[in-house]
């Protein structure tokens, strides 16, 4: 009679199946944990190195010059005395940030000098690194490649954030603070990204160059909530100086910049668009100079017009505004008056987009866009030579270097969209 069971040997044989079936799935599990771990470890021994040099950079680099941040160190210091911020004796370190940037320095300035120097740099590698993390979580999935991308971008942007950091300068928080806003427009957090904006504004005039953009998106509560964080930040200072103090203090503010900005239009150090025009055609007129530099400016105020109707014509892209944003913060340093060559820090966003989407562009663009980044990265004294390096650095020819990474924020909009 069939009892309905297998018979010994096919137990036998299912048996043997499961056990070698265990036996692979605990094998497979061994090699997964031995992976992670291998993993977890090669992350800790590059963040250690990292550690290392990153340490080793400031004790005997950095931590010599911050020159930049000894200013604002002073300013939070004047401040809380109530002593006035522009004064001529400074020279070329004079505070010029608005009183409300000075009384963000307050915290730091209560420090000995050398600790706040410390404290200054951990927080500039900390929004450096909150940039990044942000940019890629902006990407769409598809366009993240992995760690390489963030490698690529520090090497390319390696220049200008050596110096950034070696000055102690401003631009780090200030590009964090434009990144952060950028990711809070995307997830519907306007009141937020208008206290950034607003906020950004105490230290330099950049993100005005997204007013026309907000404007243009109807992006009216960000605007309104940023007015009144400048409206919060012109009264707040009158704490320390009084009403009319606060009043004075401005007024010196304004006085200081006017007297401040004409003299280094010219200067070796400014990489902006004028600089180039100015230092590169000294025989242009001053009319047709300004001419010039209109007719750049309305060319790519078009082409950000382009690119927001493209974006909105292609619903296939996801958060166009990455893109768009990008653009405008490589504009801050072309455009701005004293656009010194570190401010070119703020293409990170842009390189970042660029690598990411590298598969979209032709062998020819590649090709030119990787020239591109490497006379970018490569343009070091001890790489090019002093006379090289020099008449490149003179002559502001690194503004055609991200006009080039502009053309190519166009042309990527215009490939996704074909």
């Amino acid at each position: 009679m069939g009892t309905g069971l297998p018979s010994a040997p096919i137990r036998l044989t299912l048996r043997a199946g499961l056990w070698y079936s265990e036996a692979d799935s605990m094998a497979g599990l061994t090699e997964h944990f031995v992976k992670a771990k291998k993993k977890k470890a090669v992350r800790f021994a590059l963040i250690l190195a990292a550690g290392v040099v990153l340490a080793g950079a400031y004790i005997f680099l950095i931590r010599r010059d911050m020159t930049d941040f000894g200013v604002c160190y002073q300013g939070g210091e004047r401040i809380i005395q109530g002593e006035t911020l522009y004064r001529e004796a400074d020279g070329h370190l004079q505070f010029k940030y608005s009183p409300a940037a000075a009384l963000f320095f307050t915290p730091l300035s209560l420090l000995p000098y050398e600790a706040a120097k410390a404290v200054w740099f951990i927080l500039e590698l900390a929004f450096l690194a909150g940039i990044i993390h942000l940019a890629d979580r902006m990407l769409p999935a598809a366009g993240k490649r992995g760690p390489w991308i963030i490698a690529l971008t520090l090497l390319i942007e390696l220049k200008f954030l050596g110096r950034e950091l070696e000055l102690g300068q401003v631009n780090l928080l200030i590009l964090f603070i434009l990144t952060l806003m950028l990711y809070s427009l995307i997830h519907g957090k306007e009141d937020r990204a208008g206290l950034l904006w607003g906020g950004s504004l105490f230290f330099k005039p950049y993100a005005l160059v997204f007013l026309p953009y907000l404007l243009l998106k109807r992006r009216f509560r960000t605007l309104l909530t940023g007015a009144g964080m400048v409206v919060a930040g012109l009264l707040l200072p009158a704490i320390f100086y009084g009403l009319r103090g606060d009043v004075a203090v401005f007024q010196e503010w304004s006085a200081s910049l006017s007297k401040s900005t004409a003299p280094l239009l010219a200067s070796y150090d400014n990489a902006s668009l004028y600089g180039f025009l100015l230092k590169t055609f000294p025989a242009l007129s001053l009319e047709i100079g300004r001419a010039v530099l209109l007719a750049v400016f309305l060319a790519l105020a078009l082409a950000v017009l382009w690119m927001m109707r493209a974006g909105r014509a292609s619903p296939a892209i996801q958060n166009p505004e990455i893109l768009e944003a990008a653009f405008l913060l490589v504009l801050i340093p072309v455009f701005s008056p004293l656009g010194w060559n570190y401010n070119y820090l703020y293409s990170i966003l842009a390189v970042i987009l660029l690598l990411s989407a590298w598969q979209h562009s032709s062998p020819a663009g590649q090709a030119l866009l990787g020239l591109n980044f490497v006379l970018i990265g490569t343009s070091l004294i001890e790489l090019w030579g002093r006379s090289l390096f020099r008449f490149y650095t003179r002559q502001a020819l690194v503004v055609l270097n991200f006009l080039v990474v502009l053309a190519f924020l166009a042309y990527l909009r215009a490939r996704r969209r074909a």
